[in-house]
């Protein structure tokens, strides 16, 4: 990477008023091309989602679930937030891989809720364990603010989303459908206001974020033609509650720098 473009990405974080952790590297490899604290154990937010959805694909190739298995949603385990499971749209069940792609793709945390009470916390960080995400840790299920309050709390970090991103993209984990769908989920991600916020290009981008009051992240893999890179920002005690801007925008202006860097080494 240029030294002006990281002169640049070290300006922005140091001018960022509020903690961030950040790693770019080349895919599927995991070359290293800039960090900034890539080893902090943060705070997850919805992030941790992907390790949820590989945890259960990888249970399905094994015959242990089936993506096709009807799920209940009791009234009372909706959540308030939810866009998927209102009142026009309940079912008695919902195929479990559809509760995936809400999970992933609109980040339903009502979904994610109904596919942890599914499968289980201690099997989920079995899965991080077994795959090397030495920072990953489920806790608790999502808006459960007595858990946290009681000291539970889901965490991941820059270097292990990197480490995820690459294996689905080495196609190291699941079988080759599952991680099609798994791939395709997060490739269908609706919510573009942060690592795509200020890029124009129709590129393809396998991520996925999460927000809190204070607390902002995205990451994933852009499929950019000649030359695919993660970029994973992470940023927490910022000055945003959730709805507010600004840490987005804060990741949407290195997001950008990145991809017009990235693009700059494989121009003619």
């Amino acid at each position: 990477m240029d030294g002006a473009v990281r002169s640049a990405l070290e300006e922005e974080i140091r001018a960022f008023p509020g903690q961030a952790a950040v790693l770019l590297t080349r895919m599927p490899g995991e070359e290293v091309i800039f960090a900034h604290r890539g080893e902090e154990r943060v705070v997850s937010a919805s992030t941790v989602k992907v390790a949820i959805l590989c945890a259960v694909l990888e249970a399905c190739d094994k015959g242990e679930l089936s993506p096709q298995a009807l799920i209940a949603i009791p009234e009372g385990d909706i959540c308030p937030d939810t866009r998927v499971f209102e009142p026009g749209n309940r079912r008695p069940g919902y195929p479990l891989w559809e509760l995936l792609y809400w999970m992933t793709a609109l980040s339903d945390n009502t979904a994610t809720n109904a596919v942890i009470g599914l499968v289980g916390c201690e099997a989920v960080n079995r899965w991080c364990t077994a795959h090397g995400l030495k920072d990953t840790l489920l806790q608790r299920k999502m808006l459960d603010w007595d858990a946290i309050a009681a000291g539970r709390n889901n965490y991941t970090s820059p270097a292990d989303q990197c480490r995820l991103y690459g294996l689905l993209c080495r196609g190291e984990i699941l079988t080759p459908s599952s991680r099609e769908m798994a791939l395709d989920f997060l490739g269908r991600q609706r919510h573009q206001d942060s690592l795509l916020r200020y890029l124009p290009d129709p590129v393809a981008v396998a991520h996925k974020g999460g927000c809190l009051d204070y607390l902002e992240h995205d990451a994933g893999v852009f499929f950019l033609e000649g030359n695919p890179y993660f970029l994973g920002v992470f940023t927490w005690d910022g000055p945003s509650p959730e709805g507010d801007p600004r840490q987005r925008q804060f990741i949407g202006r290195l997001s950008r720098a990145v991809y017009c860097a990235m693009c700059q080494e494989v121009a003619p």
